[in-house]
């Protein structure tokens, strides 16, 4: 699972007593949200209402533990796509935090299966693991390295989706490059091999569009 994106000020705190007298000083504790189920998840085209498993707020302060309701979660079952639920939670010293699920909503065939080692077009490969229908995770998005051999400092999860034959959605997610996300990501499967393109949304990365190829028949 990845981890929660904490929102809170380093730094010690000062608490006040009714008289502006400084009381004591307060370390900063980060609270902690658990999402009930995983993270990223797959789900068929279909109707209804979507429901969330929900998730646990967790003030360090105090270790209790506290039920969590969304913040927001526009799931559309109707559409593919991804979509997100978002929960936020503030310990007692005033501190926030806040974790996302990924829902994917797509109509692929649940047979298909493009897992397996990939190579860009620098001859640095990446590997991709079928999570569930249509889900996807890569640990080198960009296919960062030389000779071969993946830059470690790249070595890192993210995931995507397929919703259609050739169309790719690969969501804002953090990663320990920041936010990160793709553009123009498609999948072209052919007889002998397969190929994904995109373009890589962050800062740490070039804004070109990257390709890499299965080869089915040697795999």
């Amino acid at each position: 699972m990845l981890a929660a994106a904490p929102f809170f000020i380093t730094g010690c705190k000062k608490v006040y007593t009714t008289d502006n007298v400084t009381e004591k000083i307060v370390v900063p504790h980060e609270p902690s949200i658990v999402l009930n189920g995983p993270q990223f998840i797959s789900l068929p085209v279909g109707t209804g209402a979507y429901t969330d498993a929900g998730a646990t707020g967790i003030d360090d302060n105090t270790n209790i533990s506290y039920p969590l309701t969304p913040e927001s979660a526009d799931v559309d079952l109707t559409t593919p796509g991804f979509y997100t639920v978002i929960y936020k939670f503030r310990n007692t010293d005033g501190y926030y935090t806040s974790n996302t699920r990924f829902i994917l909503v797509t109509d692929v065939d649940a047979a298909l299966d493009y897992s397996g080692e990939y190579v860009r077009t620098n001859g640095t490969p990446t590997h991709i693991v079928k999570v569930a229908t249509g889900l996807y995770k890569t640990d080198n998005v960009g296919g960062v390295g030389s000779g071969g051999v993946p830059n470690p400092a790249h070595v890192f999860d993210v995931y995507f989706g397929q919703i259609s034959d050739t169309s790719l959605v690969v969501p804002v997610q953090p990663t320990i490059k920041g936010d990160l996300s793709c553009i123009n990501a498609r999948i072209f499967a052919g007889s002998s091999d397969t190929t994904i393109k995109w373009t890589i949304q962050n800062a740490a990365y070039l804004d070109n569009e990257r390709t890499f190829v299965k080869d089915d028949d040697g795999l």
